[in-house]
Parts: structure tokens; sequence; C-alpha cells
């Protein structure tokens, strides 16, 4: 028995959708396998494992009285595409900390080609004032993270920045 012309026509049709889904399926798989960065965290085990303890020692150094005092914080924020000078003040219950090792990670949330990781130096003439200068180099949103160690210890402050 034959198929009626308008039955044909719909297994063509369902022939040409099928065709188009497979193509789109190749097309996307070659485009993500081209730009697969790997994981953009590096320890990422690690890190998560260690979650609750970072947490804690968070909530502790807070406790004790440290702080980050920086226009990186306040609202409204003065940071510009290009170079941006940063002055940070670590502090313990208002007293400077000296001899910290502090650094500005930066990064965009959905990729990690503008990670990097910036030091700060502490300036010689204001104790526990730490000075680096960070490059923003296009427009968006951007994640500073503020990383200070003193006596083996890591405080941690972010601060979501866009870019116009």
């Amino acid at each position: 028995m034959a198929l009626h012309k308008s039955m044909k026509l719909a297994f063509v049709w369902i022939g040409v959708a099928f065709a188009a889904l497979i193509a789109a399926t190749v097309v996307t798989i070659r485009y993500a396998s081209e730009g697969y960065t790997g994981p953009i965290e590096k320890g990422y085990y690690e890190k998560g494992l260690n979650y609750e303890k970072s947490i804690l020692e968070q909530r502790k150094m807070i406790a004790e009285g440290y702080s980050y005092e920086s226009e990186l914080f306040s609202s409204p924020q003065n940071i510009k595409k290009g170079k941006n000078l940063f002055s940070i003040r670590f502090r313990k219950a208002d007293r400077p900390v000296t001899g910290a090792k502090l650094n500005i990670l930066l990064e965009r949330g959905a990729t990690d080609e503008w990670n990097r990781s910036i030091p700060l130096t502490e300036d010689p003439k204001n104790s526990g004032t730490y000075r680096g200068e960070v490059e923003i180099p296009e427009s968006g949103l951007w994640i500073l993270n503020l990383q200070g160690e003193t006596e083996g210890r890591i405080l941690q402050k972010s601060a979501e920045v866009n870019i116009q």
C-alpha cells in the first residue's frame, strides 16, 4: 500500500528536523570542546573540603577585630577601566597590622582569562597601609577578592565592581 502524498511530506520534514538536530548537536559539541578551559578555581576540591573551617576562621578574625578599610569597599566606588591605585588599611582592633601579605585576586565570573593575583606592598610611611595598582582591562562586572595573611591566618573580603 502506497503512502499518501501528505504522509510522504510529513516524513521528509521529520527527517529534515532530525538532520538539523544532529547538525546542531555536532556544532555545539565542537564549540564546547574548543573553548574548554578546565576548572576555573585551582584546588577547588581541597577548598571545598576546608570551606567550613575557612568560614569559622573568618568569623574568629572578625570577632578579634581584624578588618580592612578601603575605597574599594565604599559606595560609590570610584573604580574605572584602566589602572587603579588602591590603598588598603589592614587593622586589628583599630591598630595597624604590619608585616602581612596582601593580594587582590582579580577575576571575571564566567571565565578565567583575566584572573590574576596582584600583590600589595606595605607603605613604609604608614604602617598597616598596603598599596597596589590594579589594571582592569575592559568594562563589565569584575570580582576583586582581597586576601590578607598574618600570623598564618587569612582574612578575605570581596567586592563586585561594575565598570562602565
